[in-house]
């Protein structure tokens, strides 16, 4: 993950900063969403190398799927 992201900074650097800082923001508001505190183990973290993360907004809200890589 994140491959697409290192791609655009050489060429779109604005891009590539915008996309990273929505991470943050991202990361953040999931964390108010789940109570402010969460304990995830290394191994969870590291088996998702299977999964795909999309989104897309509609009507102003952010719509994200997880799927399989194919």
């Amino acid at each position: 993950m994140g491959q697409g992201i290192e791609l655009a900074r050489a060429g779109a650097p604005h891009h590539a900063e915008v996309l990273d800082n929505f991470k943050d923001q991202l990361l953040i508001v999931l964390m108010k969403r789940l109570g402010n505190k969460v304990s995830i183990p290394v191994a969870e973290v590291d088996d998702t190398g299977s999964d795909l993360l999309a989104f897309s907004v509609n009507d102003g809200v952010f719509e994200f799927t997880l799927s399989k890589k194919q």
